[in-house]
């Protein structure tokens, strides 16, 4: 499996308008995530950390389309098509779980990769890593103004506090990431 290099990652980013707030946040979840992926190796669960740093870089990559109104839904889907057309079908597969409303999926993920970009993007509030509370605070008041939208926001919460916990029940750091 190849995957870009970061430089490689940034080049696709330009060439798909990612707007620099955007770049920046995926800059965000990548240190956090390549933090993770870095603690689950060094508890011997192995964890690709080159794969779980360009798909948190490229997680975003269709954000310029898909912020435009009727395109919202197409998230993570154009993204997965974008990167299998750029020849890295694996990244796609990877950044296309990382939706919020995937926890809800039974099995929504296959493998700590997924779950660690999923994890990470949900902790970080632009580019800022923040609390599971603080990200669902702004995810609602941003985003909740139709009840649809809040009740899906509000039952996906508890089943990312689950996956918080277990991805904090394997390694040595807690979620208030002291000393990160």
């Amino acid at each position: 499996m190849t995957l870009p290099s970061r430089e490689e990652c940034f080049a696709l980013l330009k060439k798909y308008n990612v707007p620099k707030h955007i770049i920046l946040h995926s800059i965000a979840v990548e240190k956090l995530a390549v933090l993770l992926a870095k603690k689950f190796n060094k508890a011997g669960i192995k964890v690709d950390t080159g794969l779980v740093s360009r798909a948190s870089l490229l997680h975003d990559i269709d954000k310029l389309q898909t912020l435009k109104p009727g395109f919202e839904h197409l998230h993570s889907k154009l993204s997965k098509e974008i990167l299998e057309k750029e020849g890295f079908p694996l990244l796609g597969k990877i950044v296309s779980r990382h939706l919020l409303e995937n926890i809800l999926e039974e099995n929504a993920f296959e493998n700590w990769e997924e779950k660690l970009l999923f994890y990470s993007d949900k902790r970080v509030n632009h580019d800022k890593t923040v609390s599971l509370d603080e990200r669902f605070e702004y995810l609602l008041e941003t985003y909740g103004k139709e009840k649809k939208t809040f009740d899906r926001i509000t039952k996906c919460k508890p089943k990312v506090e689950e996956l918080e916990k277990e991805i904090f029940s394997k390694i040595d750091i807690t979620p208030s990431l002291e000393g990160f």
